[in-house]
């Protein structure tokens, strides 16, 4: 495992290793060297529960404030909605849009060593452009910081004090190629932009998935692309309606994850 050379006992073995790491005085020097080491990303073991909580060690570690952010979220959506609950206090307070606020952080997001694996598969060749249709706190968007420092990554998410954190930490740590943007996926004025690999979480409607595809679908006319569906909500959508996509890989046990590629001609 990963010797770290800045903390010459420091392995990366389990959790505790994390633990040492979250509770020890880092400086952003120090930070930022660690989010360019592959293992710093990779979960001890591959059960969910591992992977969760490396990944939340991870967050704190990096330097991510995200539970103060969700817990003024929640806050403020009491107002609207008192006995409410994450299946409600999302649409309450973003004008009907689900964004799952009091939602628990770790089912929110992906895991770190799941985005880490992830671009391993895609195999991502130099200066090709990432998108992440839903965001949240840009998870996607720091593992390609630190470790595809050659690609571009685009994230969209609807909440804005989630893409605020976001930022401030990509600013932080110098991803330049990386952005987080506020953006409402469904905005009439919304055009989609090109790019090679688009990864999508089930969020939304049937008609929003739907919506997104089509979108994906008329930038494989004209280019390759590569789709990452994380949720089986969104895998049905595609094996309904969407057949033009061809599923490449299919993740097993422990992975949640499908890839698809497309090219019409």
């Amino acid at each position: 495992m990963l010797q770290l050379e800045f903390f010459p006992r420091t392995e990366l073995k389990s959790l505790l290793d994390f633990q040492s790491l979250e509770n020890s005085q880092l400086s952003l020097s120090d930070r930022k060297r660690l989010a360019h080491f592959p293992e710093f990303y990779q979960s001890p073991k591959s059960n969910d529960v591992i992977r969760q909580q490396h990944s939340q060690m991870v967050d704190k570690i990096l330097g991510f404030r995200m539970k103060y952010v969700e817990e003024m979220l929640v806050a403020e959506a009491q107002g609207f909605e008192p006995e409410g609950s994450h299946e409600t206090w999302g649409p309450a307070l973003h004008q009907g849009v689900q964004t799952w606020v009091g939602l628990d952080l770790q089912t929110l997001q992906t895991p770190y060593s799941e985005c880490l694996r992830i671009l391993q598969l895609l195999k991502i060749k130099p200066y090709q452009h990432i998108i992440d249709l839903g965001a949240a706190y840009g998870r996607m968007g720091i593992v390609i910081g630190g470790l595809y420092i050659k690609n571009s990554f685009t994230g969209y998410e609807y909440v804005k004090a989630r893409v605020n954190e976001g930022k401030r930490l990509y600013k932080e740590f110098g991803f330049a190629r990386c952005e987080l943007v506020e953006q409402d996926l469904f905005a009439a004025s919304f055009e989609l932009p090109v790019a090679d690999v688009y990864f999508i979480y089930d969020y939304g409607q049937v008609e929003h998935i739907d919506h997104t595809l089509k979108q994906i679908e008329k930038i494989a006319h004209k280019r390759p692309v590569k789709v990452v569906v994380r949720g089986k909500f969104t895998k049905e959508i595609i094996k309904d309606r969407h057949e033009w996509l061809d599923l490449k890989y299919e993740g097993k046990f422990e992975e949640l994850f499908s890839i698809y590629t497309a090219y019409i001609v």
